[in-house]
């Protein structure tokens, strides 16, 4: 018996795209931190990253500057902070109408029952730009073509030809003393 469907044609004209391709190495979101800072988090930390608009976030009284306000997707109320201005650059998401957000899945702590203690946070930056996959760990920071500050929120880079991308820390960025001494931590995130 002989099958003439659609889908069994293009198998046979195109048996490549119906194979499984294997892909190696750890993947990295990619996203601009500035217009002049390429910068990487592993996807490991990252739930999503959205487009949302500023009429959905809304702001918060009393909050520090990088603080935009806090947002709802997916049944989760988070908040919402500039992640280049969090880390000491230029602000650089000054009100646009839309922002590009990576909302981050922070660990659990303290309790065994994961889905009741679940923590979201939204990082807002100039613009996501897709899955990229390195192979070898990150390289040491070339201090020279980093931005000032920056270096403590840093896992290493990677290199692209001339062009260095940053490996932020996610760890190092929820430790710092900017989220931890500031009213962020009182937001109440939600599942």
């Amino acid at each position: 018996m002989t099958t003439n469907t659609t889908l069994f044609r293009l198998q046979q004209l195109l048996p490549h795209l119906f194979q499984p391709i294997q892909v190696s190495g750890d993947p990295y979101l990619r996203f601009q931190l500035t217009p002049e800072t390429p910068a990487l988090i592993s996807m490991e930390w990252v739930q999503e990253a959205l487009l949302v608009s500023a009429s959905s976030i809304s702001p918060l009284p009393n909050m520090p500057v990088f603080s935009i306000g806090i947002m709802s997707a997916r049944d989760r109320v988070f908040l919402v902070v500039d992640l280049g201005q969090l880390l000491g650059l230029a602000p650089s998401l000054v009100n646009p109408r839309n922002y590009q957000v990576i909302t981050i899945h922070l660990p659990a702590v303290g309790t065994e029952n994961r889905t009741s203690s679940e923590k979201y946070l939204g990082l807002a930056v100039q613009r996501v730009g897709g899955v990229a996959r390195f192979e070898t760990k990150p390289l040491p920071i070339v201090t020279e073509k980093c931005p000032v500050g920056l270096a403590p929120y840093l896992l290493g880079n990677f290199m692209e030809g001339n062009e260095q991308i940053l490996v932020l820390n996610i760890e190092a960025i929820l430790a710092s003393s900017l989220l931890t001494t500031n009213p962020i931590n009182q937001v109440n995130y939600q599942n």
